[in-house]
């Protein structure tokens, strides 16, 4: 009896560990769901734990054609690869392989929108007309005025959904499957116990 309820107890206290130590994507360049107006000139992911060389990733336009991307880079917890072309509109879909710290292979995918129809406002063209005092007009400073380019850094409050990812991946629901078993056995064999 003791031996059966020393099993169950570690079944419950070891498998949430391994359950949730799949590798996950926590940010991403361009970031998720996001619409830039400049075609990235890489991609980058990164991931809530350290990931091996062997991972890799590619990306799809909206036709389902693969574009080419430069080989994928991997340094700890993050994976970046070079865009060589120009993107041209369009929504895509990055689709990752990954090989987590727990040496199983993970994959999963995001989608990111070009839109480079706001484009840039050129300069206006000084006037033909020769100013008398020059002396009194002041200079334009482009430093003073704020960048109108959005940076495409990742947004943390993607991280919201992480938790309702969690509880819907595979590794967790088959560890609440497991619990529930562990559960009932032990509740049999304290009846057999009693009887």
């Amino acid at each position: 009896m003791k031996r059966a309820l020393l099993i169950v107890m570690a079944l419950i206290w070891l498998l949430p560990s391994a359950a949730l130590a799949h590798s996950t994507l926590q940010t991403a360049l361009p970031a998720v769901d996001a619409t830039v107006d400049v075609s990235p000139e890489r991609i980058e992911m990164k991931f809530d734990t350290k990931i091996e060389k062997l991972s890799t990733f590619k990306l799809f336009n909206e036709a389902g054609e693969q574009v080419e991307t430069g080989k994928a880079e991997v340094s700890g917890d993050t994976m970046t690869g070079a865009v060589p072309a120009a993107l041209d509109n369009g929504k895509y879909t990055v689709k990752w392989t990954i090989i987590g710290a727990d040496s199983h292979a993970v994959e999963g995918e995001y989608a990111f929108t070009v839109d480079a129809s706001v484009l840039a406002t050129p300069s206006p063209t000084p006037s033909e007309e020769p100013s008398n005092e020059p002396s009194e007009q002041p200079s334009e400073q482009p430093s003073e005025q704020p960048s109108a380019t959005p940076t495409a850094t990742p947004s943390d409050n993607d991280s919201g959904d992480d938790i309702g990812d969690v509880l819907a991946s595979p590794p967790v629901l088959v560890m609440i499957g497991i619990i529930l078993v562990a559960v009932v056995i032990f509740v049999v064999l304290m009846r057999k116990k009693s009887s």
